[in-house]
């Protein structure tokens, strides 16, 4: 059946033969009284002689014992408590403690990088973009005047060399 249509049923699609509740009753209960249908003649258990006259008896000494001692079972809570102080203080020692630790320095990676023998492809594949940010590199214009070129080029350069090209 299509889902639209289910609204439309108007049988469940169950049935009954005819007269089939009113001596349903009736049948019921000829078989319940008939024991021989049932097939069980008792019922299974046992009350052993004279079980009701001692077991009162029986409950009053119970209660009249010897107190037992109480076991908490919320033992572990405590222990957890304790744990989590012990493992909060190590952490806080961990941290206060070993300042002395500088890490990795600029120099150090310069000179591992130096002794690798690295191309500039396998260095590109070392350092991702965003590690390479622009406010990273700070470059610093060197302050100079005009004297002071003129007589680094005068004191460095040949004249000739500068002439040629």
């Amino acid at each position: 059946m299509k889902k639209d249509k289910l609204h439309n049923v108007k049988s469940t699609g169950f049935k009954t033969p005819e007269h089939y509740f009113a001596s349903f009753e009736d049948k019921l209960f000829e078989r319940l009284n008939d024991k021989a249908s049932i097939g069980v003649d008792e019922t299974g258990f046992k009350v052993p002689d004279g079980y009701f006259d001692k077991l009162d008896s029986e409950i009053i000494k119970e209660l009249n014992a010897e107190d037992k001692p109480v076991i908490k079972l919320n033992t572990r809570r405590t222990l957890y408590y304790v744990a989590g102080i012990a493992a909060s203080l190590v952490l806080m020692l961990a941290i206060f403690l070993n300042k002395d630790d500088d890490g990795i320095s600029a120099e150090m990676v310069e000179t591992y990088l130096e002794n690798r023998d690295l191309d500039s492809y396998e260095l590109a594949e070392l350092l991702l973009d965003a590690d390479l940010l622009e406010e990273d590199f700070t470059l610093i214009e060197p302050e100079y005047n005009e004297d002071n070129l003129e007589s680094y080029l005068l004191e460095n350069l040949d004249i000739e060399t500068i002439l040629q090209q």
